[in-house]
């Protein structure tokens, strides 16, 4: 049976470097997308990516930070509310993944990426929990 402690820390580890390059590059396609393809987005569909865009990138952070925190000290309260944190985070990737008016090929990869690392990191920071909301054992 695998530590699911341990999985939680490492899948954060990966995620928060993971993050910083998916948070680059994917503010750089977006720049980039909106000079290229002015004529393709009126300012309104612009202003929604970038506004989804910077939510995912607070609530990203502040769901790594608060996950780190409460996994080194195993307290069940960071790490559940890093766990509801979670949830926008998804939709804010889903977003950028199906309902963005341009989506390049490469930020199917990415976002799909990001997507596959954040529903691991949900099942075993639920996995965490569960063990660590239940009594001590004395066998």
């Amino acid at each position: 049976m695998v530590n699911p402690s341990l999985m939680y820390e490492i899948l954060l580890y990966i995620n928060s470097f993971y993050f910083g390059l998916f948070a680059t590059c994917e503010l750089g396609t977006m720049i980039l997308k909106s000079v290229l393809l002015g004529a393709k987005y009126n300012e309104r569909d612009l202003i929604q990516d970038y506004g989804v865009l910077i939510g995912l990138f607070i609530a990203e952070a502040v769901r790594l930070i608060l996950g780190r925190r409460g996994s080194l000290k195993e307290k069940d309260v960071p790490v559940f509310t890093s766990v509801l944190i979670t949830i926008p985070s998804i939709f804010c990737v889903l977003y950028l993944l199906v309902f963005q008016k341009v989506c390049l090929r490469i930020e199917y990869i990415w976002c799909s990426l990001m997507l596959a690392i954040q529903l691991v990191e949900f099942w075993f920071a639920s996995v965490f929990i569960a063990t660590m909301c239940k009594g001590p054992s004395y066998d």
